[in-house]
C-alpha cells in the first residue's frame, strides 16, 4: 500500500512542477501586452503557493518513503527470524529422526539377540 501511494505522491509531484514549469515560463516570457505591477504581483504568489505545495509535496514523499523503507527492514528481519526457526526445527526433526532410528535400531539388536540365544538353545528370561 505505501508504495502505491509512493506512486501517487510522484505523480503529484510531477504534475505539480509541470505547472510550477508552466507558471514560471509564462511569468518569465515577453509580453505583447502591458500588465499591472499587481498582475505581476499575483503571478509571483501564486508561483510561490505552487513551491510550498511543492516543498510539501516532497516532505510527504520523504515521509512516505521511510515508512516503506522501515517496513521493509521489519520485514527482512521477521523473515530472518523465520529462516532462524527454520533452521532450528530442521535439526529438531533430524536430531528426533536419528533418536528414532537408534531406538529402532536398538530394537532390532535386542529381537536379533533373543532369536539367536533361542536358536542356540539357550533360554531366555526376561
Amino acid at each position: 500500500m505505501k508504495m502505491k501511494e509512493e506512486e501517487v505522491i510522484l505523480g503529484r509531484i510531477n504534475e505539480m512542477e509541470a505547472c510550477r514549469d508552466d507558471a514560471m515560463a509564462e511569468f518569465c516570457a515577453e509580453r505583447s501586452r502591458t500588465v499591472s505591477p499587481q498582475q505581476f504581483w499575483f503571478e509571483r504568489q501564486n508561483i510561490e503557493i505552487m513551491e510550498k505545495n511543492l516543498s510539501s509535496g516532497r516532505q510527504e514523499l520523504k515521509n512516505c518513503q521511510c515508512e516503506i523503507e522501515d517496513k521493509k527492514n521489519v520485514l527482512i528481519q521477521k523473515h530472518q527470524n523465520v529462516q532462524i526457526m527454520e533452521r532450528y526445527v530442521g535439526r529438531l526433526n533430524e536430531s528426533d529422526h536419528k533418536k528414532t532410528i537408534a531406538a529402532e535400531q536398538k530394537n532390532l539388536d535386542d529381537i536379533t539377540s533373543m532369536r539367536f540365544l533361542w536358536r542356540a538353545g539357550g533360554s531366555v528370561h526376561l
